[in-house]
């Protein structure tokens, strides 16, 4: 694995059509999970109104990029002494190689710099990329929500 592969930035304006086009990968890897309707409800799409996004303070939004093309980006809110990672997604290509342990790294950086003690990430019932992914990052299920439709 070469972190150095990869470099890790807040996003800008300029990327709001790159990141966009990764929110979509994210849509379609992530329909078949059960939950997956009900998270992206919880955590509205940065493309919607991305400058909006990026000026709100209690929310961070990393890009991370490889000879400068995004590759993947995450989606932080912080709340109190809580970091939430709502969205997090690299490409099919920069997977395996370091994207996310970068990433994951700089979004512990962000939190810490806010004054958190905890990072949280959601990650739907079998979407096993992800949870490995938080788990090699040190980030270990605590909590399971079960729910029904009434």
């Amino acid at each position: 694995m070469n972190a150095n592969l990869f470099t890790v930035r807040k996003a800008q304006s300029i990327d709001a059509s790159a990141v966009s086009a990764l929110e979509q990968q994210c849509v379609r890897a992530s329909q078949s999970f059960r939950g997956s309707a009900e998270l992206l409800a919880d955590a509205p799409f940065i493309g919607n109104d991305f400058d909006k996004v990026l000026g709100n303070t209690g929310r961070v939004v990393l890009v991370v990029e490889s000879s400068g093309d995004l590759c993947g980006f995450a989606d932080m809110e912080i709340s109190d002494s809580v970091a939430m990672v709502r969205r997090v997604y690299i490409s099919e290509a920069a997977r395996e190689l370091g994207a996310g342990a970068t990433l994951i790294d700089e979004l512990r950086i962000h939190a810490q710099a806010s004054g958190c003690t905890r990072i949280d990430a959601y990650a739907l019932p079998g979407d096993r990329l992800t949870k490995n992914l938080f788990e090699r990052a040190g980030m270990k299920a605590r909590l399971l929500i079960a729910s029904s439709d009434l």
